[in-house]
């Protein structure tokens, strides 16, 4: 698979698990809110309060729309409150997302709650409201209405708190030295000035990511360069910028961002996709990675003379399609999902797939025996069936052949576990067999001439294996005598085989002459007889007509 290909195979399943975030990608600064992510919960209460975290995150995608008669829906009013309720929706909007400390990422999507976190079963804990000794729980309580299913509210114990804590609060300082032209809502989450100083980190964080980056490189590259003696090592670390600089951009960035002061909800979206673009960069520099030490690996065995060059090709594949899944996995884990019903549903979903995709999965397996049992290597010169050429790629589902007429014959790998493969490369000597036909009217002295010659001037030549030289007057043929040559020429490669075969050739020719015979081609002899002779007493019966050829 060539590298733009693997990019973009990484880059779509990347941006898959980026798009199972779309929820959170309308909760980012400058973006339209969008619904809060997905939960497992059962469908019957009107604005899905069934489990803790339907009823949190509910309130919060109401506030943020400042829609509070809906938001005070989600709240559990203390008895005998004498505010509104759409005000205390307001101030705890406010409350949260200037004090608010938790992960909301654990808060629980069972209609039951967490029942391991020591509260009361009807209890759930979403997180603090930090006011240094006066700090408070935030709390939701499971109720049931006259009608319909139980439902979670956000507890009128935590409600009592919310007045005082929200007189505790100030503006924050950039919020004062802000022009009021800066300070307008902007889709009723944010403010304008915090959507522009977003979007403004962005670059800056990613420029200054690129600078440290930039740095430590090139002080890798000092130390290398007095350690080693290889010169392309230091270069070969320009493929780890771009991961190394995304990894560092997103702490820089979320850094700054924490200083703008975000709402709540967008906090905690961006954390979201602050951790996938984390897994995303970790994917990256570990395959950059495999792809580097694989490289210098295959470079060494080459140097060296191995043939497992393309093993590791092909296991470099494997790791890194592995290192991807592993990615997407955490991704989706991250955004909450969970991995054991997926799981499940990819095991019964790879059964139909298999049954599906049995060639692929054929050809699949067939490209790892071909490498492991190291049948042909990147290079070898090999005949598959009546295709004859030079090894080009062997992939993990097929096998690329450049043939003697230079064009690309690719064979799927299941069908190269039957099919019968010739590699010539593994040749360790050359086969030197010819039939030298001589004429009829060669005479006895004259063939021992020629066994004779041709013994001498073979065994005579270094590139003869002794051991297998044989040269023996072989049968009485329709048109010839024939006599076998026959030895193995120990010569490095076909080129010399070649060469060494028309040397040898044109010397066995000069034997068969300098013997006084000579090579016969197809002929006939036909023999006439008179009528008188064929009369005389005595005289043989004529010849019958042979019967032409």
């Amino acid at each position: 698979m060539p590298s733009a290909t693997r990019r973009l195979f990484a880059a779509s399943v990347i941006g898959a698990a980026l798009l199972a975030a779309g929820p959170v990608l309308g909760q980012m600064p400058g973006l339209a809110p969008a619904p809060t992510p997905s939960t497992a919960e059962v469908p019957g209460d009107l604005y899905r309060r069934e489990t803790p975290s339907g009823a949190f995150f509910g309130y919060m995608r109401a506030a943020s729309r400042q829609n509070w008669i809906l938001a005070a829906e989600y709240l559990q009013w203390p008895k005998g409150a004498r505010v509104p309720p759409g005000e205390v929706a307001k101030e705890l909007k406010a409350v949260l997302d200037e004090r608010f400390a938790g992960d909301l990422q654990r808060l629980s999507r069972s209609p039951l709650g967490d029942v391991n976190d020591g509260l009361s079963p009807d209890l759930e804990r979403a997180g603090a409201i930090e006011r240094g000794a006066d700090s408070f729980d935030v709390l939701l309580v499971r109720t049931q209405p006259a009608e319909g299913p139980a439902v979670w509210l956000v507890s009128s114990q935590t409600l009592r708190e919310v007045p005082a804590a929200f007189k505790d609060l100030t503006t924050p300082a950039l919020d004062r030295i802000m022009p009021a032209a800066l300070q307008r809502s902007v889709g009723g989450a944010f403010r304008l000035w915090q959507v522009l100083a977003f979007w403004a980190l962005i670059p800056i964080a990613w420029l200054l990511a690129r600078l440290l980056v930039a740095a430590l490189l090139a002080a890798a590259h000092g130390v290398l360069a007095r350690r080693s003696r290889d010169e392309g090592l230091a270069g070969s670390f320009v493929p780890f910028r771009g991961p190394l600089t995304l990894l560092a951009a997103v702490p820089l960035h979320i850094f700054a961002v924490a200083r703008i002061g975000l709402p709540l909800l967008g906090r905690y979206n961006y954390g979201r996709i602050s951790r996938l673009l984390v897994i995303a960069a970790i994917a990256w520099l570990l395959i950059r990675a495999i792809r580097f030490l694989t490289s210098r690996a295959t470079l060494r065995l080459m140097a060296s003379g191995a043939t497992a060059a393309s093993s590791l090709t092909i296991g470099r594949r494997v790791v890194q399609g592995a290192i991807v899944l592993a990615a997407v996995l955490t991704a989706l884990a991250s955004l909450g999902v969970n991995l054991t019903a997926t799981l499940a549903g990819l095991g019964i979903g790879g059964i139909a797939v298999a049954f599906a995709a049995q060639k692929s999965l054929e050809n699949l397996f067939g490209g790892v025996v071909v490498l492991t049992d190291k049948i042909l290597n990147v290079g070898d010169v090999v005949r598959i069936g009546t295709v004859q050429g030079t090894v080009e790629d062997v992939t993990l589902y097929a096998t690329r052949i450049r043939t003697l007429d230079r064009t690309v014959v690719s064979i799927p790998n299941g069908a190269m576990m039957t099919s019968e493969i010739e590699n010539l490369s593994r040749r360790d000597k050359f086969w030197f067999r010819h039939v030298l036909g001589l004429r009829f009217e060669t005479t006895r002295a004259q063939m021992q001439a020629v066994l004779a010659g041709c013994r001498e001037r073979l065994a005579a030549d270094p590139r003869v294996e002794p051991a297998t030289l044989r040269v023996r007057f072989l049968k009485l043929n329709a048109y010839t005598l024939d006599v076998e040559v026959f030895a193995y020429l120990v010569v490095p490669d076909w080129t010399a085989f070649l060469a060494a075969q028309e040397e040898l050739l044109l010397a066995l020719m000069h034997v068969v002459e300098s013997a006084g015979s000579g090579f016969a081609f197809p002929s006939q002899t036909t023999y006439l007889a008179s009528e008188a002779a064929a009369l005389e007493p005595g005289a043989p019966p004529p010849a019958a007509p042979r019967p032409p050829r």
